[in-house]
């Protein structure tokens, strides 16, 4: 911390304690903090999180994120919410208010999770590597239920497919309709090859449905932003505040 830190910096240092202590969430791509929508009433939002840290001088940045439904709640779809994310690269000056933290970091594994959860996605003649990031940073941590509404699971055995620890069971997006979401184990889905191939020979991703094999409905959800390129799927050594 600063020699003189001002009252506001005090105050802000107070809060942002008390709220990673709480609810923050570590992993190798940085911390995170997720409010759902609409929440400013009984909690502070993303927003005045976000207010926070720039007192304290602390890059961050806010993204839309979701979450499991509430198993009593009125809906069944995911829940929207806020993260805000403040990156490896920025950590060192929230140490600076919080030293705890940088002993934290230090115990996290090579193989931690990260933002997004990471898939294969079969395309015409090839498969893509894919990465979900509109996850809440705290989905390695969700109860299998919890994943399960979320589409974590394979459809077809229920397998968890955040595991990480099988290769033969690495998840497939084989969605039932064009711009879709249901993964499906690379055992249940034979990596994905015969969709692959399909796809390759029609030219026609709606043919996905053709060829998708049935199992449990997966709830519907919001559409996500996707990322593609080279990632490496991780085991789940658990790591959270």
């Amino acid at each position: 911390m600063p020699n003189v830190a001002s009252a506001e910096q005090r105050a802000a240092q107070r809060r942002m304690v008390s709220r990673i202590t709480c609810s923050g969430v570590l992993n190798r791509d940085g911390l995170a903090l997720w409010r759902q929508e609409d929440c400013g009433e009984f909690y502070a939002d993303a927003e005045e999180i976000a207010e926070d840290l720039a007192v304290l001088q602390v890059p961050c940045d806010i993204v839309t994120a979701y979450r499991f439904p509430l198993a009593e709640g009125h809906t069944q779809r995911p829940l929207k919410g806020y993260e805000v994310r403040i990156t490896n690269t920025a950590l060192p000056a929230l140490e600076v208010w919080m030293p705890s933290l940088k002993q934290a970091r230090a115990q996290l594994p090579m193989d931690a999770p990260g933002w997004g959860f990471p898939y294969f996605q079969p395309q015409p003649g090839k498969t893509l590597i894919c990465v979900r990031s509109s996850l809440a940073a705290s989905w390695p941590w969700w109860t299998e239920k919890q994943a399960e509404r979320m589409g974590l699971l394979c459809a077809q055995c229920r397998y968890d497919l955040r595991r990480g620890d099988d290769e033969s069971r690495m998840p497939y997006n084989i969605a039932t309709k064009p711009g879709g979401w249901q993964l499906v184990c690379g055992v249940c889905c034979d990596d994905g090859i015969h969709v692959m191939g399909s796809l390759h020979a029609t030219g026609n991703v709606a043919h996905i449905a053709a060829h998708a094999t049935s199992g449990p409905a997966v709830p519907d959800s919001p559409p996500y932003p996707l990322k593609c390129g080279s990632v490496q799927s991780t085991a789940l050594s658990h790591i959270r505040w």
